[in-house]
């Protein structure tokens, strides 16, 4: 081989490297529009105070490989967030906030390349060829616009007008995305992303695999910053009740933060009471003593939990006025919270209503415990 052959054939070979190396996983300009633009999105802007965006925005750089293997099922799993179990065993509480969130907006981005990190390619098919989908995300990492999403949560493909609506809770909204992406693998799989084959089907794909990338960073950012807020729970319910019947205790309007219902118009509202991806159960400490070490007496994994008054004067509860007591919401993540309120067990009449006004301006004492 003549020196001039061999010299050309290693400068080819070092440019598709580069290009491969510098570009991968979407190319760091690019994960720093997209996540410039999720954070920017008037739903997921309002949640973002405290944090340090334009660092987070900025980061073009690839994290480290053990944070980018599994990707997929890191992001389903929600394993950013703290206190829950990453599926690969990586440690993502030692990161600090903002390492993070610029590995979780990079892995989320990730997933959602067509041709190369998402679902479709967990099949037989197996993973795309590194240098193709390189040439994809360098196209993608020129484009001056990106898909906008803003005040809608519909995506249809632009080559096959197959049609998702990414509503519902999280964990649903994750099951669209990933029957996007698996009823469109062929066409992603079929796609020639070479130098001069088929231009028009490697940009598609590539605006494709943006646009979902943008649905799945803002669902994924809101899930994440209503994860660090606590549950909210609704006191002062004053249960009533008397003996030889039951107490009602109804607090089915508590709910946790990060479990919400998202809507086709790109908005969301929290989803109340017991839910599989909010609250699990609630505790009640009837006796009052949970401050000074004492332990919850009752589980209930209802919304509305009846109880036999005769078994709480058993317990040793006095009657015929206002007993404090407390009850505390526990999470899908672990955490729980609880709050003070007050029950009337009666062996008579009802109470006097001015008791309540009394008991509504007293000071309310919060427990608050989060993993």
């Amino acid at each position: 081989m003549s020196r001039h052959v061999f010299f050309c054939c290693t400068l080819v070979i070092a440019l598709i490297l580069v290009s491969a190396e510098t570009t991968f996983g979407w190319g760091g300009p690019t994960h720093s529009a997209l996540t410039k633009k999720t954070f920017d999105d008037p739903v997921v802007s309002p949640l973002l105070g405290g944090i340090d965006q334009s660092t987070i925005e900025n980061y073009i750089g690839e994290p480290p490989d053990p944070w980018q293997d599994g990707q997929w099922p890191n992001v389903e799993g929600r394993a950013y967030i703290p206190g829950i179990a990453s599926p690969n065993g990586l440690d993502w509480d030692s990161l600090g906030e903002t390492t993070r969130l610029k590995y979780m907006m990079h892995n989320v981005a990730d997933v959602c390349v067509p041709i190369g990190h998402s679902p479709a390619c967990y099949n037989p098919g197996g993973y795309s060829h590194t240098v193709n989908e390189a040439i994809l995300e360098a196209q993608v990492s020129t484009w001056t616009s990106y898909p906008s999403v803003a005040g809608t949560c519909n995506y249809t493909h632009n080559r096959n007008g197959h049609s998702f609506s990414f509503t519902g809770t999280f964990n649903e909204i994750i099951d669209t995305y990933y029957d996007a992406i698996r009823d469109n693998m062929t066409w992603f799989k079929s796609t020639k992303h070479f130098w001069g084959h088929y231009p028009e089907d490697n940009s598609d794909a590539g605006w494709n695999g943006t646009k979902l990338a943008l649905m799945l960073q803002r669902a994924a950012i809101v899930d994440y910053m209503l994860a660090k807020e606590h549950i909210e729970m609704e006191p002062y319910k004053y249960p009533q009740g008397s003996a030889g019947g039951n107490i009602s205790f109804d607090y089915s309007d508590s709910y946790d933060p990060d479990c919400v219902c998202w809507f086709s118009n790109g908005t969301y509202s929290h989803v109340h009471g017991i839910h599989p991806q909010g609250i699990q159960y609630f505790l009640f400490d009837f006796d009052g003593d949970v401050p000074s070490g004492g332990d919850w007496e009752y589980t209930s994994y209802d919304d509305v939990t009846n109880y036999s008054v005769n078994d709480l004067i058993a317990m040793g509860l006095p009657t015929n006025q206002w007993t404090k007591f407390y009850v505390a919401a526990c999470d899908n993540e672990g955490n729980w919270y609880s709050v003070e309120d007050y029950m009337y067990l009666s062996t008579g009449g009802a109470p006097e209503p001015a008791s309540l006004s009394l008991l509504a301006v007293g000071a309310l004492a919060l427990i608050r415990r989060r993993r």
